[in-house]
Parts: structure tokens; sequence; C-alpha cells
């Protein structure tokens, strides 16, 4: 007997159940996201931060604070996994990891240059592969692995880029 998986008929997914799909609005807003990212990065590294009015460097520091902010946001994803299992090991875990995302971010708020993006390299790595396990254990929907694997990917580049080249740029520490 043969197991409907093991079948060799080629379905069409059904968009209603079908979780792989990332849908247009999350996919949008999440790429928009990523704009403050680029934005911020390409005014800090081709040092054209004095022609909208900023003092040189001023992009790098509102990159990190963007950073920051943006895995506060990641860390409350963890309290809406949690909402959904009660008073389960799993859930008590999510709670505490949703308020320790954010409080780790800070930190970077108050680290010394170039320490701070490092740090925020560090973090949105790990929650990058934290959001893929959620779906990878069936807290999540398949599409949200793959959207944050793009995002984490834009992200990380971004503060990799303002990394590398901070050596090179004539900014004050």
């Amino acid at each position: 007997m043969r197991f409907m998986s093991q079948t060799t008929h080629h379905h069409q997914a059904d968009p209603e159940t079908d979780d792989r799909s990332i849908p247009p609005m999350a996919l949008w807003l999440g790429l928009l996201g990523l704009i403050p990212f680029i934005g911020l990065t390409a005014l800090y590294v081709l040092q054209m931060e004095n022609r909208i009015g900023w003092t040189p460097g001023y992009a790098r520091d509102v990159l990190v604070s963007y950073g920051a902010i943006i895995l506060a946001f990641l860390g409350g994803i963890r309290w809406g996994v949690a909402l959904k299992h009660g008073n389960s090991a799993h859930a008590v875990r999510m709670f505490i990891l949703s308020v320790v995302v954010p409080l780790a971010a800070w930190v970077a708020l108050f680290l010394p240059k170039p320490h701070d993006v490092t740090w925020l390299i560090a973090i949105f790595l790990i929650v990058g592969v934290a959001d893929v396990s959620l779906v990878s254990k069936g807290h999540a929907p398949r599409w949200f692995g793959t959207l944050r694997t793009i995002l984490t990917v834009g992200v990380v580049g971004c503060l990799i880029t303002a990394l590398a080249l901070w050596p090179f740029l004539s900014i004050p520490a």
C-alpha cells in the first residue's frame, strides 16, 4: 500500500494550506525594513552624511540604533510563539528569550566602536538561526524561515560592510 506522500502524482500546492509561499505583505514589509540598513550603510561608507546635514559617523550610530530596534521587534516574535503554548516549558523559554533578545540588543548601544556592530552581527545571526529553528520544530510556517534567512543575510551584509570599512574611513571613533 502506498502512502500519499509516496505517490508519483504531482499536484499543485493549495495556497490555503501551503505554508511555503511568503505572504506578499510580509515580504514587502520585510524588504522595506532593509531600506534603512542599506541607506544608512551607504551614507556611512560613502561618507555622505554631511550632504544631509549630519555629522560624520552619525549614520553609523543611527544604523546601530536601528539594528537594536529591529532586534527588539524580532524578540517579540518569541512572545507570540509562547502565547500559543500556555504554561509549557517551551512557552517559558520563549517568554524569556522574548525579553533577552531586546536586552542583548540594547547592550550594543553602550559598547565602543567597533564592538557595537560586531555584537549586533552576532545577535542577528543567533536570532536568525533561532527563527529557522522555530520553523523546523513546527512553531512557525515554512515561509517564515525563508523570509528570515533573506532578511538576516541582508542585515548582516550591511553590518559587515560597515564593520569591514570602518578602519578605512576618516571618521573619528
